[in-house]
């Protein structure tokens, strides 16, 4: 069973809510955010990114940085940019463009339902980024991004949701910079609310798609709280305050659009190429594309190779995939191209940790790779993206996914609807 929370956002006033809004912190390069920042001073890139607003960043601790963005949102309620709605309420959020379309319930989720499990998770936990989100949580007293949670499609859900939007005007409508229109409404009345709580109650699980650490650090944050918290003499009566819930927007299965992270490898003056193919073609099957272009899979256990400027196809070899593997993780491309290519071919063990490797996702994915192609010599894989359904089969199963395994399309804008609990 679900627990949804309505909650009191502080969010941007309507008419600079295009200014306002940004890209997620782990998105977008520090250089990025500061050339962002320097043409618009309303970016919520000051709050979520705070080192782009002083020159020396280098040698400041997470806690002075988490200083900075606190003081930087407070200066932004100060002149009213962000102002806090009076009652509690659910919001709508929706993202298009002219290929997909989806719609999300903006709620608080509770921490405790991520300790019993009900939240379920597929990714790993990056500690150097886990302690950032804990002490900007911590110094601001506000979950600054909204996490994207999926919901098994429930279509009495979805139906209300469409009959709320269709009946009122949005508080927000514009236009984000990649391309996306957002369109945003508040659920006030009561009935409404108190209806949407208990649809959620006759669901079981929620799965984390995008979010992790966030989610991960807001529970932390919960926990040492509630730590902190001394008892009341006067009320024996539990109370769950309201750090003990954090932001999320729930959006059913079959609305979310995964797109493919692929890999691009460095590779030294004196790598042998020739030895290298020969190593691979024990594995797969290998075309050389012709005439000569960008190649994208188009099934799973497919992929695409650009080595020296050439493209090629690459089909994994029957009987190299064992039928009887019962581990689903290991059965994904991203695995299996770490697992029999990366490490082994490469000596890549640790993705993470290696420097000679990036990863690309994203709409505009082939034109970055194209761009490295041309800066440096590369070997660049393309993958065809995880599955929404592997996604669920991996979380329900408490495994966890491969580094980089899936982006996902649209991102969701930070700085619409912050959660205060201070």
């Amino acid at each position: 069973m679900v627990y949804i929370k309505p909650f009191r956002a502080l969010r941007p006033k309507e008419d600079l809510v295009s200014k306002v809004n940004s890209p997620p912190y782990d998105i977008i390069s520090k250089e990025e955010a500061r050339s962002v920042i320097e043409h618009n001073p309303y970016s919520f890139l000051k709050v979520v990114k705070p080192e782009t607003t002083i020159q020396e960043a280098e040698n400041i601790s997470d806690s002075q940085l988490a200083e900075i963005a606190a003081r930087n949102l407070q200066e932004m309620i100060r002149q009213k940019i962000f102002l806090q709605d009076e009652n509690e309420c659910f919001y709508l959020y929706s993202q298009s463009n002219e290929i997909y379309q989806r719609m999300g319930l903006v709620v608080c989720l509770s921490a405790e339902d991520y300790l019993k499990g009900i939240i379920k998770k597929h990714e790993n936990i990056n500690t150097e980024t886990y302690q950032q989100r804990v002490s900007h949580i911590m110094k601001t007293k506000t979950h600054t991004g909204c996490i994207l949670v999926l919901y098994k499609s429930n279509g009495g859900i979805e139906e209300l949701l469409k009959q709320e939007a269709g009946n009122k005007k949005p508080i927000y409508e514009f236009e984000s910079e990649d391309g996306i229109k957002n369109c945003c409404w508040q659920i006030q009345k009561k009935e409404i609310i108190f209806t949407l709580i208990k649809a959620f109650q006759d669901i079981s699980s929620l799965y984390i798609a995008d979010g992790h650490h966030r989610a991960a650090a807001a529970v932390e944050v919960a926990r040492l709280l509630k730590s902190q918290q001394k008892k009341s003499q006067d009320n024996e009566k539990k109370v769950m305050e309201e750090y003990m819930y954090f932001p999320a927007v729930l959006i059913p299965d079959n609305q979310i659009h995964i797109s493919a992270y692929h890999r691009v490898v460095r590779i030294p003056l004196d790598f042998n190429k020739d030895d290298f193919i020969n190593r691979l073609a024990q594995i797969f099957k290998i075309e050389k594309i012709s005439p000569n272009h960008p190649f994208l899979p188009s099934t799973k256990h497919e992929f695409g190779m650009n080595m020296s400027g050439q493209w090629y196809r690459l089909l994994i070899k029957e009987g190299i995939l064992h039928k009887e593997e019962s581990d689903i993780t290991s059965r994904l491309d991203v695995s299996i191209l770490q697992e029999m290519v990366l490490h082994p071919l490469l000596g890549i063990k640790y993705p993470q940790q290696n420097n000679v490797i990036e990863f690309i996702g994203g709409v505009n994915s082939l034109l970055k790779i194209e761009e490295r192609i041309e800066q440096e010599a590369v070997i660049v894989f393309t993958l065809f993206p995880t599955s929404v359904e592997d996604v669920i089969e991996i979380s329900e199963m408490e495994k966890i996914m491969p580094p980089k395994s899936t982006w996902f399309t649209p991102k969701l804008r930070s700085g619409i609807f912050v959660h205060y609990f201070g």
